[in-house]
């Protein structure tokens, strides 16, 4: 739960439109302490910045917008426990019309059509359930010639700026690790780095995002100088791992307190040995993971 001045920061709203809001339009019921003090859930966020992108960059007048908002059936945030638990094919009609979008480079009805998603849906559901099959079908197509590189890379793009902006929204606490991810040299499918990236800001973890290509020259200093405490890597190549094996190495050696998480499916033996330990690609791999690195000494030596 946030106070109205985090959820000002964490939306780049003032104040006054968030209270103007509430009570000229009724778009949301934030919690009340005792006191009266008004308290957001991630659900008055949500709804919030959806209301945002309608008025700022919609053109749509917040009376609308509101109408719009409370007309949608949303999918309550209870329910949604486990990414491993979705059905895709539920989603079969949001990715097709997503997917129609972006094989025709428009952009505008691709932007709309995730700002509609994330109104319905939790957003764990939209990345898991619509985006994820989305970008591996995208990957299909541009594997097999059916769809040029360039939409790719732009929706790839675009699907990289919706995490970054979820990035910004999870508050980090300064008693947990630091942490760097980054795909190494080479290797350029970061989709699922990004999306233990945004489980990790989730967790309340401050998270030094790399992003794909990362070469090893210089890393070793950020480490020391941002005190970073963990580095994750993702491969999607098996010829990649005595590379990533490089970057353990010299990484390693300049501090040997650093602990190193590797995953993607250029992992072929999953095991944890020493200060490196294998990522697996489900939310609950993901979660008894966290659990056991929270146990670890990671204070330097």
């Amino acid at each position: 739960m946030y106070n109205i001045k985090a959820a000002a920061k964490i939306l780049d709203m003032p104040k006054v439109t968030i209270r103007s809001w509430e009570t000229r339009y009724s778009a949301i019921t934030p919690a009340r302490t005792e006191t009266g003090h008004r308290l957001y859930s991630d659900q008055n966020l949500e709804d919030l910045k959806w209301l945002k992108i309608q008025v700022q960059e919609k053109g749509i007048k917040i009376s609308e917008a509101v109408k719009q908002l409370h007309s949608s059936k949303r999918k309550p945030i209870e329910k949604v426990q486990n990414p491993g638990d979705f059905d895709a094919d539920t989603y079969d009609k949001q990715i097709y019309e997503l997917y129609m979008a972006a094989s025709e480079l428009d952009t505008e009805r691709f932007n709309y059509l995730l700002d509609l998603n994330f109104s319905l849906f939790h957003y764990r559901t939209v990345f898991f359930s619509i985006v994820v099959p989305l970008m591996v079908q995208i990957g299909k197509e541009w594997e097999n010639g059916s769809m040029p590189v360039a939409h790719e890379h732009l929706i790839s793009h675009i699907i990289q700026q919706r995490f970054t902006q979820f990035f910004r929204v999870f508050p980090t606490s300064p008693d947990l690790p630091k942490v760097m991810a980054f795909c190494p040299t080479g290797e350029y499918h970061q989709l699922g780095l990004m999306l233990f990236t945004l489980f990790l800001r989730e967790n309340g973890f401050s998270v030094m995002f790399l992003g794909a290509n990362t070469p090893l020259d210089g890393l070793a200093k950020i480490v020391e100088q941002q005190d970073v405490r963990i580095v994750c890597m993702a491969i999607s190549d098996p010829s990649s791992r005595p590379l990533a094996e490089k970057y353990v190495a010299e990484i390693g050696a300049a501090d040997k307190s650093v602990h190193f998480m590797v995953g993607g499916q250029g992992v072929i033996e999953p095991l944890t040995t020493g200060n490196v330990s294998f990522l697996g690609p489900t939310y609950e791999s993901w979660q008894q993971e966290l659990d056991r690195i929270k146990k670890l000494p990671l204070s330097k030596a």
